[in-house]
């Protein structure tokens, strides 16, 4: 048959994908326009997916055909160093002093207070604001901050050149709202950033002294211009987030899921006489009664949906890139000449309590200064562990070409593929009894078994055998001379699959495995407890090869707050992945990281200059990613990029049980 010549003029087909709104899509799909509208406001014009997704959530929403336009608020927010050390510092206040009003919101300058618009004009504005700051022609100095304390606020304050640039952008911002018949005001008042209000006298000297621990003017935090909406029913309601799942038992109670926030009247919780309240459910907009101890009390701004987040970089005749954060070169010369013992990855042990005060803060990039060292260090760190066989030399693998991050989740676990195992898989005396031919054949000796396995299961054989297929698969695609680096969950199915990948590489012997508590997956999942996890000695024991000299990027002992927001989950893993890059950035090779489903996505996303999803988005998209998942991500400056994996995905099929007694007669 003869083959078809291509089409050398724009054909409709093509025409019609190209200029295809998601809001057409939406109307194809067969939403009425103005619930379209509202779907795609409410969740920030993400995709087609979500907003149809929120259209299902919200179907027996009362307020659904209301026509009430969502509120918005234009702020300026701190990222990189400030960031990480105000989000430490609002953890800190929290836990010390109890929640004051600034814990309301995320760290912020207030640049447009709330206004309202429509849900057909969302688009207008976000154009609007990329508009504004593209053809911003005055440079913006470098944003320089001064601290204030009283006996009733403490915060930061802009300077003046800084203030003034950035109100001329607020300004214009909210003149080009009333052009679209949108009604806001640029915050008049001096820009500032609250760090604490509303707070008793007796917590004053704690509040001060955890203030003036802040270092504002580093010189490693950028800023961004962010727009926010957020559901016109929270106004003077407090947010609480979902702690523990709740089926309702009567027609008037509300189902409560993890990742939802509600809505509360401030007066509900105090006037309950039987501990139960009144809410509003933010991801169905149902309204209901709740358990009060089912929830607890979480930052407004948790709830918020955000639209657009614009960077602001400060002026300067000539940028360099650290770490990600533009700086001066004079400002880079200066970084790169100082020594900085704070990076807590340097060989040999060290005492909790120093690591604690010297490891740089959680989601922080590190460091220049603190890199040189620790590669220094970890060159030094390939030492033989005592009792084991020696390590087996390997070149270092010099730069030649781009680097590469591989992320892969764990293989197939028993608990869930078998439910409910321990009560049947242990006898009496705690001794562990096959019962089938897909369970493993052994499990590791540990503290606290067989109970210590609830949390902490291992692979099946199929998830063995998947990770090392997986091995194989990349052995044979000529990464065994590339992978130089590996780091690991602590879970023991990421140890195991860890194991068999590195088995099937045909590099267990060479390539010693890094613990990395801080790949461990998020958790939100762990409300009641934390999962036991194997000891040191214990993995030894078990036949992994651990390598001894790597000291944690994130501590056991910080796998504690298992109230962790998505935001702070994406964080950390975000921080363990520019630890184990930059750490092993002098040696060169590629790096693996073995962990969880949410892994693959919370370690690769902001590195290649994504934000953190969601607690909603992050629990649909782990759904997506199957066992032995393989994610490749490749360094192309001045980010790095997603690539195709150099192996193809792996597929198959449920197995149902065979029970024999079905072929009697």
């Amino acid at each position: 048959m003869a083959e078809l010549p291509p089409r050398k003029n724009a054909t409709p087909t093509k025409l019609t994908k190209l200029l295809i709104s998601p809001l057409q899509v939406l109307l194809q799909m067969g939403f009425p326009k103005h619930r379209a509208e509202k779907a795609l406001a409410a969740t920030g014009y993400r995709n087609v997916q979500l907003a149809s997704d929120w259209l299902l959530a919200h179907v027996n929403d009362p307020t659904l055909d209301d026509q009430q336009p969502r509120e918005y608020l234009l702020y300026l927010c701190p990222a990189g160093y400030l960031q990480s050390q105000l989000q430490e510092f609002w953890a800190r206040s929290v836990r010390e002093c109890g929640r004051n009003g600034a814990h309301e919101f995320l760290p912020h300058v207030t640049l447009v207070p709330p206004f309202k618009v429509p849900d057909s004009s969302v688009p207008s504005i976000v154009s609007l604001l990329e508009r504004i700051t593209e053809h911003e022609n005055h440079p913006i100095p470098e944003l320089r901050l001064e601290t204030y304390i009283s006996q009733n606020f403490m915060g930061f304050f802009l300077n003046q050149d800084s203030a003034e640039v950035i109100k001329v952008m607020a300004f214009r911002f909210a003149r080009e709202l009333a052009q679209i018949n949108v009604a806001a005001e640029a915050h008049t008042q001096a820009l500032h950033l609250t760090l604490a209000y509303n707070f008793p006298s007796g917590q004053f000297s704690t509040l001060e002294y955890l203030v003036r621990a802040l270092n504002p003017n580093n010189g490693y935090s950028h800023w961004q211009l962010r727009l926010y909406s957020r559901d016109i029913r929270l106004s003077g309601k407090k947010v609480y987030k979902v702690v523990f799942p709740h089926v309702p038992r009567e027609t008037d109670e509300l189902e409560l899921l993890l990742g939802d926030f509600v809505y509360v009247d401030p007066e509900a919780c105090n006037n309950s006489i039987d501990g139960w309240i009144e809410g509003i459910s933010w991801l169905t907009g149902c309204s209901g009664f709740l358990p009060k101890n089912y929830v607890e009390k979480t930052a407004e701004s948790d709830a918020w949906t955000l639209h657009k987040s614009v960077e602001l970089n400060p002026s300067a005749d000539d940028l360099d890139e650290i770490d990600g954060i533009s700086a001066s070169s004079d400002q880079a010369r200066r970084l790169l000449s100082q020594v900085s013992p704070e990076l807590g990855c340097n060989s040999g042990k060290s005492s909790p309590t120093v690591r604690q005060e010297t490891s740089p803060p959680r989601g922080v990039a590190v460091r220049p200064t603190e890199l040189s060292k620790c590669t220094e260090n970890y060159v030094n760190s390939d030492l033989d562990m005592a009792g084991l066989s020696p390590v087996v030399e390997r070149p270092l693998a010099f730069k030649q070409g781009p680097r590469r991050l591989f992320i892969v989740r764990h293989g197939e676990r028993v608990d869930f593929t078998f439910g409910t195992w321990i009560p049947y898989c242990f006898d009496e005396s705690g001794k562990y009894v096959r019962k089938d031919l897909n369970m493993p054949l052994s499990v590791p000796k540990r503290q606290g078994s067989p109970e210590s396995f609830f949390k902490d299961c291992p692979l099946t054989i199929l998830g063995e055998t998947q990770a090392g297929l997986l091995g194989q698969a990349l052995r044979s695609a000529g990464e065994s001379n590339k992978i130089q680096h590996v780091y690991c969950s602590p879970s023991l199915r990421s140890l195991q699959t860890c194991q068999n990948i590195l088995k099937g590489l045909e590099i267990e012997q060479s390539i010693p495995i890094s613990l990395e508590p801080g790949l461990f997956e998020w958790l939100a999942w762990y409300q009641d407890s934390m999962p036991q996890f194997l000891t040191p000695s214990e993995m030894l024991d078990a036949g992994f090869r651990l390598r001894e000299q790597h000291q944690y990027f994130i501590d056991f002992s910080e796998l504690c707050d298992r109230r962790e927001s998505a935001e702070q989950y994406y964080m950390r893993s975000h921080y363990v992945t520019q630890c184990a890059l930059r750490c092993t950035e002098h040696i060169g090779g590629d790096v693996l990281l073995i962990g969880h489903a949410s892994t693959l996505d919370a370690c690769s996303r902001q590195l290649v200059g994504g934000l953190p999803r969601s607690a909603q988005e992050l629990s649909r998209i782990v759904h997506r990613i199957p066992y032995c998942s393989l994610a490749a991500v490749q360094q192309q400056q001045p980010r790095w990029k997603l690539i195709e994996p150099p192996v193809p995905p792996m597929t198959y099929s449920a197995n149902l049980r065979f029970d024999w007694q079905t072929l009697l007669p």
